[in-house]
């Protein structure tokens, strides 16, 4: 055989093996997993600290299923499923649904059709905005599952809108690429409230939603949240929970945003500046505050403030005449009101309790509130 073509033959052969190996390579890379967050993975390893974290300790957290303090495994897994461990069901709010499988949908499409509608879902608007995707006000099983694209169904707006702008740019986005451009309808590169958020929607009855078979009975494989919560509401052990087990309170709209006369508790990170509580009061109600806690207001250690405030005063804050630091609260866009340690209040309206620490300028805040509300 002549050299030259010896030569074309064993260059063709190589050729052929290093397209096949890239090949191969390129197979074996769209065969793993996709990581969710893959660009706040500063050092590769897979894995996310909270010092590699681009957002809140709220929004962390929300992502922290296991709370070991690093999102990996199935937190970092695009379509990975919550196993929840915790007592997580929270009467007092609108619950959060956790239950993204195939059995979930099926719990929760009780006609059959295949989809589930606004009617069908009972649960936090945001969650059923996200997985939307072409707004037509129902989830297919394929939106549901989400298998092939990161909505980041855990994280809500003002979580998401670190510098509260009522906007969600991309640097503030935690979900991929292709789920921004869908939700982004008007196409000028930010999200606002009502592309990410969605408006709200009409109250539904928790039993009846839960009641897959309509027997007047919520079995466990109705129920949506964690088996420590089913057992806690099954006050007579007999496996099954019926309307009475669940209180008028815990069921009625008011219940799903309203604050108990057991209290509730919430942490108001310093940095976040008015932070939506989810709770709605009514004109009229009376609401105890009781806060604690420490937080810094600059750059200067020695800065900080409880929440009666830090002795000095800021023009340019919510409230010019109370302490900078200090507790403060609103109801939806009213005027700011000192809140401090502790007060009671008569709601001037009706309408979404914030809570925010006054001052003009929260990036460079650290720490946060304690805060438990009553009524």
């Amino acid at each position: 055989m002549r050299p030259h073509l010896f030569a074309t033959i064993v260059g063709l052969g190589l050729a052929a093996v290093t397209t096949s190996a890239t090949a191969e390579a390129a197979q074996s890379r769209q065969s793993q997993p996709r990581m969710r967050f893959v660009e706040m993975d500063r050092n590769g390893d897979g894995a996310i600290t909270r010092a590699e974290w681009r957002g809140s300790d709220r929004s962390f957290r929300a992502h922290d299923w296991n709370g070991d303090g690093t999102l990996s495994g199935d937190e970092v897994r695009v379509g990975g499923a919550r196993e929840t461990t915790e007592d997580d069901y929270d009467p007092a709010r609108r619950p959060e649904f956790r239950n993204w499988t195939e059995r979930g949908f099926a719990n929760l499409d009780r006609n059959g059709d295949g989809q589930i509608s606004r009617a069908e879902w009972y649960y936090d608007r945001e969650a059923f905005v996200r997985a939307d995707r072409n707004r037509d006000n129902s989830l297919t099983k394929s939106e549901f599952l989400g298998n092939d694209v990161d909505e980041d169904r855990e994280d809500r707006f003002d979580d998401l809108d670190v510098n509260n702008n009522g906007r969600i740019e991309r640097s503030e986005w935690h979900g991929s690429g292709d789920a921004f451009e869908w939700m982004d309808r008007n196409n000028d590169g930010t999200l606002s409230r009502a592309e990410a958020a969605g408006g709200e929607f009409a109250e539904q009855d928790l039993f009846a939603s839960l009641d897959a078979n309509n027997d007047n009975l919520i079995t466990s494989n109705e129920w949506q949240w964690s088996r420590q919560s089913f057992l806690r509401h099954d006050r007579n052990s007999d496996g099954q929970l019926s309307r009475s087990e669940l209180t008028n309170a815990e069921l009625s709209a008011a219940g799903a945003g309203a604050v108990g006369t057991a209290g509730r508790t919430i942490e108001l990170d310093a940095a976040r500046g008015w932070m939506n509580t989810g709770f709605d009061v009514r004109a009229g109600e009376t609401i105890t505050f009781e806060a604690s806690g420490t937080v810094q207001l600059s750059d200067n250690a020695a800065d900080t403030a409880d929440p009666a405030g830090s002795g000095r005063r800021v023009q340019s804050a919510p409230l010019a005449n109370a302490n900078a630091g200090a507790l403060i609260a609103r109801i939806d866009n009213s005027p700011a009101i000192l809140v401090g340690k502790r007060q009671t209040i008569t709601a001037s309206r009706s309408g979404r309790l914030y809570l925010a620490v006054n001052d003009d300028h929260v990036a460079d805040n650290l720490g946060h509130f304690i805060v438990v509300i009553r009524r």
